[in-house]
Formats: structure tokens, sequence, C-alpha cells
């Protein structure tokens, strides 16, 4: 079911701005000297203490000044107490070698590969148990990008599980299975995630368990975890308790920190957002305004969607309506309302899952002047817990018209029959988008008076590809083995596939747990409701036997605005990506961002690409970013190299 509803609309201006870097490309004679100079600063790399200019041996970048006059020098944010550290910038990601085996720890096989051969059809993804379970359920999960350029670590947030458990937090690492559990003072149960540009993680807001003695109220607290010391600081109060925020990174670097609840699951709606500044963090944040068609919209305004955009506007999405607003705040533009051929409800508990999708740079300018927002899923007002989910998704487009925004209408699209509430939505690194786990029935939430709230666990994933023609942008994936529902997390990993973990209401049976295959596992938890296992999904193009790129060297640090290089294996490479770390709790990642970037050339070996533009500082703000490889078009899409953490910095 398609409708195309809006004719294209104008609103009020926003900043104009060119990009400084355009239409940058290399002739032959200067790729091969790039080439020369890689090899000798690779030799004398050996020797030298890692400053370059140009290329580094780890991949480096080719400055508009033609130096990096930041080479070898830690770059750190000071934080009263806190030693954050993001590493130094000389020397880049460097795999002398391409093994034999390339795909990272983490699956055993998928269930799915063999139905797959026996439909004889390519499905859109396959299913792979992890090798080991979460410490924590992982209510909120994070990455850890700060722990090496091929680090699979995360962070996880969970409750306190009884009257004196304090250890409510923790890090894992996929590779080497070294877990780490900490006590927290604070009681931060559904809080709102964020990862910080300097790579640490951030948890804003949270509960007060009347059960819990040992832990404090958490609802006002802002918290950081530093890796470096392997240690959670409490950094200062909001203004408001909040249980159930959404924090964003704006413009100016700050936490924009909006909606939540002071009291379990009632009203009213916190009348204003507060914002954080990381570079004063034991400062009481500032109160902002929320913008009026939001506020409008909102209702009790529990985990709405808020994303900044390109040109440092923000967009604030509340339940059935919202805003942009620029960067003093004045609201520039409004959404159109829902159509009624959408007729649900998005924001918890009837927890639709909504993505900024990725964005193209404009080919001449470089900017990202288009982009556009999906929302999957939602469950209809007043829903209980066997009132069909939704079965559309909806898409708005926009893009930038003048000086001011302009958008396409809504356009509401069948999710081929399958139904969603509180899946998990994550954008891969060729621009599609998997859809997880979930329920096909009722609300988010934990049981209420003996019932489950959502049932008819998702036992197949939707993959959307954005850039396929309209009526043809889902398909299927093969039956998951493990089910995901309320207080599931998912990431990308830097594998490229999926990881999924988490549950506290997966051991429903009978008519709640409906007619699930026998692919499925459930929990060996003695509380079957409880759920640690780690999962991943696996998309088609980049399972075997195809045959991926292999990123072999890399930058540590890109420069805004420059031309960077990346060595690599397995060509032809047909484009590159930046992912931005995970933040994930309650079927938004806080933190999601994917951006392609514009390829420069490609010397067979080396590829050469154009970092994000000086003129939009917002299209990916400062900070680390897992950047991936695009190669050869597959039957299910184009597929991508696992990737390698790089730090994007600002001039």
């Amino acid at each position: 079911m398609l409708q195309q509803l809006r004719k294209p609309r104008r609103h009020a201006p926003a900043d104009d701005r060119r990009m400084r870097c355009a239409n940058v490309s290399l002739p032959k004679a200067t790729t091969l000297l790039l080439l020369v100079s890689l090899l000798f600063f690779a030799c004398a790399s050996a020797t030298s203490t890692g400053q370059a200019s140009g290329i580094t041996h780890g991949g480096g970048y080719v400055s508009r000044r033609g130096s990096n006059s930041r080479s070898g020098q830690p770059v750190r944010q000071e934080h009263p107490g806190l030693d954050f550290d993001l590493g130094t910038t000389s020397a880049g990601f460097h795999q002398s070698s391409v093994p034999e085996t390339q795909a990272l720890q983490g699956g055993n096989g998928g269930i799915g590969r063999r139905l797959r051969q026996q439909l004889q059809q390519p499905l859109a993804a396959t299913f792979e148990m992890g090798s080991f379970a979460a410490p924590i359920i992982t209510i909120a999960l994070m990455h850890v990008p700060t722990a090496g350029p091929r680090s699979r670590k995360y962070f996880a947030f969970w409750r306190p599980y009884n009257a004196s458990h304090r250890q409510s937090a923790a890090t894992f690492d996929l590779d080497s299975r070294k877990v780490s559990l900490m006590n927290n003072s604070y009681d931060q149960f559904c809080n709102g995630p964020i990862v910080q540009p300097d790579g640490n993680p951030l948890v804003v807001g949270g509960y007060n368990d009347p059960a819990n003695k040992i832990q404090y109220d958490g609802r006002k607290w802002i918290t950081a975890y530093s890796d470096r010391k392997r240690k959670l600081f409490p950094l200062v109060q909001m203004a408001y308790p909040r249980w159930y925020p959404t924090p964003c990174l704006t413009a100016d670097k700050k936490v924009l920190i909006v909606g939540g609840t002071v009291e379990p699951d009632k009203g009213p709606q916190i009348p204003i957002a507060e914002l954080w500044d990381p570079t004063r963090p034991t400062r009481t944040p500032t109160a902002v305004e929320m913008p009026p068609a939001f506020k409008a919209t909102a209702g009790l305004n529990w985990y709405p969607f808020i994303v900044l955009l390109p040109r440092g506007e923000v967009a604030w999405w509340g339940d059935r309506g919202g805003s942009i607003t620029d960067k003093d705040w004045k609201e520039i533009y409004t959404f159109p309302s829902l159509p009624s051929t959408f007729p649900y409800r998005t924001m918890y508990k009837y927890t639709s899952s909504i993505v900024l999708n990725a964005m193209k740079p404009d080919t001449t300018t470089g900017e990202y002047n288009s982009f556009s927002i999906t929302i999957f899923g939602g469950a209809p007002d007043n829903a209980v817990a066997n009132s069909p989910a939704s079965n559309v998704s909806a898409r708005i487009d926009m893009y930038y018209c003048g000086t001011g925004i302009c958008d396409n209408g809504w356009v509401i699209e069948s999710m081929v029959g399958q139904r969603r509430v509180m899946s998990t939505t994550t954008v891969l690194p060729n621009g599609k988008v998997l859809v997880h786990g979930g329920g096909q029935a009722g609300t988010a939430g934990w049981r209420k008076k003996g019932r489950y709230q959502g049932t008819l666990p998702a036992y197949q994933d939707l993959v959307y590809d954005p850039d396929a023609p309209e009526g043809s942008r889902y398909t299927l994936s093969d039956s998951i083995g493990i089910i995901h529902m309320y207080h599931a997390s998912s990431c990308l990993d830097l594998s490229g596939k999926v990881m999924s973990s988490g549950c506290e209401t997966c051991g429903m049976t009978g008519a709640d747990a409906g007619n699930l295959p026998s692919s499925i596992i459930r929990s060996p938890d003695r509380d079957p409701d409880l759920d640690y296992r780690i999962s991943f999904m696996v998309p088609t193009e980049i399972a075997p036997p195809v045959v991926r790129p292999v990123i072999t060297a890399a930058p540590t640090t890109v420069l805004r605005g420059s031309v960077f290089n990346v060595t690599y294996a397995n060509g032809p490479i047909t484009g590159a990506t930046l992912a931005a770390p995970c933040a994930n709790t309650h079927s938004i990642n806080m933190n999601q961002r994917v951006v392609f970037l514009n390829m420069v050339s490609d010397a067979g070996g080396v590829a050469f690409f154009c970092a994000p533009p000086l003129s939009q500082p917002s299209a990916a703000h400062a900070g680390y970013y897992q950047l991936f490889l695009l190669g050869a078009n597959t039957a299910t899409g184009r597929t991508y190299s696992e990737g390698v953490w790089i730090y994007l910095a600002d001039e």
C-alpha cells in the first residue's frame, strides 16, 4: 500500500552555506605520485616519530595545508576528575597482511543458510548465534570506540535486579570475551544513552526503584563512563528528574536532553528540554524551550525521536507530529501530520522505531542537502496485549530549498504483511535498514497484572532499501533463532553484522507467543523472561560466499574537508560510509547516523575519499565513526567490508 500525499512544501529560512572543498579529483599522475609517497612514508615510519606530511603509513590523509600539525599528540577533553583520552593521531590502523578468513568472531553459522539453499532464493539476512552471553541485560547498549581501531567493545546498562544489587553497568568485548562489571551509585535504569564526541558513553536520567535501598535516585543525574579509568563518573544533576529521556548531540557539541517522566509511567509532560555542556560538565544544564508544534503533539513525551540535521538544525518528532528548530531553538519547520493511512501512535509505549536514513553527499558540492526519516511500525491508540501492531511504515523525504526546508510529503508503505512494535532498527553501511525483533501485537512494557503487554514475537526480520522503487523496498530475512522483545537492544557491529542482546519479556508461551517456528531457541536462564545471549543478523550481501573488501590500512584521524586514503584488498571499491557509534535503548538509537562519502579515485589497492565538508560540520559531527568500504553489487545489494574506527576532527 503506497500513497504519495503531499506536494513539496517550503518553510522558513535556514542558514545557507557553501562547501570550500568541492569538485575534488586527482589526475592519474597525481594518484601515482601519492602511491609513491605512500610507499616512502611506510618505510620512513619505522625510524620516524610518526609525523608525516600527506599520507601516513596507516592510510593517512591529504590535508588542505599539506601537513598534519596534530600528528603524535593525544587529543583530550578535560573533565574535572576524568581523564578522557582519544588516543594518539599519528599512526592509523594498519593490517600487514590479509588473513585467509576475514570474518570476525561472533557466529556459529546460520540456521537460515540451510533454508535459503532449500528455497533457492536470496533472503535479506540470516541468523547467527553468538559465542557467549552478555554479563547483564543490555537495556542500553553503546560502542566503546576508544578501545582501539578494531575494537568490538560495548558498554551496557541494566537495572538493579534486587534490593542489594549495584552492578548495573558493564563492558564486554566480543573478540577477547573480557567482561567487566561495575558498581553504580545511582539507579539509572531506563536512561537516555549517547556516545560523546570524545568516544565516552554518557547516560542521562534513570529511575528510583523503591525496592532498592543501595543505589540512589538516578532520575536527575548525568553520568559519564571513562574507559581509560574503567569507571562511571556522576557529573551533575538536571533541573528535572527524567525517566525515558532522549539525548541528542547539537551543532555546538552540547547534549540536548528532551522528554522523560518524573514518576513511573505517569504524566504530566516535563515542560522544558535541557542543554548540557561537556566542556563544563559539572554545571547545571540550561533550559531550552521546546518548539510549539512538537510540544503539542508529543503527549507525555517519553523517548521522543530527536536528531541533528546537516546544517545544525534539530528535528523533534513527537508521536504524530513535530518540528525542526534552528541553532537558536526557533521553530522553522513543522512536520505535516501523519495521514489516516498511518493510524498509529509512535512514541513509547506505542514504540515505533525511527531512523534518519543514510545521507548521501552532492557529487558537485559534497554537501548533504537532502535527508529522510522513516518510522517503522507502532501501535494503535489505547492498544492492549492482543491489539495488532502497525503493518506499515511512514517515510518523509526532505531537502534544503534555497535557505528553507521543503518536503515531499509522507509516503506510507506496506511492510510485506509484517506487523511491528518495539523492534530495533539499524542503518547498514550500504544504506539499507535492518528491522529486528519486536512484537506483532500490543505495546512495549513489562507484564501488567500478570499479562505481557507486548505479544506475538516477530521471528523474521525486515530489510528496508530506501533507494529501491516504491513498492519493492522490503525484503524478509530467514527465521531468527532468538526472539527479542522488551528491553532488547541492537547495534551495528564492526563486523558489519547487526549484534543484538537482551530481553526481559521473552518467556511467554501459548497464545502470547503465537506459532513460533522450531528454529527459535528459548532462553536457558532460570527466569525464562530474561535473555542474556548475544546474536547476529547477517545481511546476505556480506554472507559467504560473497567476497568482501578488506581494509588493510586506514587513518586514525581524518580532518573534515580533507582527502584521505584507505588501502584495501578484494576490489573493486565503489564507495565508503561512516557510521556513528551506537547508543540504543527502547527501540531508538540515539546516536545513529550513516553518511556516504564521495570517492575521489581508486588506484587499485588504494582508494581516495573526501571527508565530510567544512561547510556542514553537523552533517557528521566531530567524533568517532566506523569506516566501511563498499564493494560490488550482489543479488541483494552492495557488499561492504568490516569496519575500522576513525576519528573525524574539525580544523
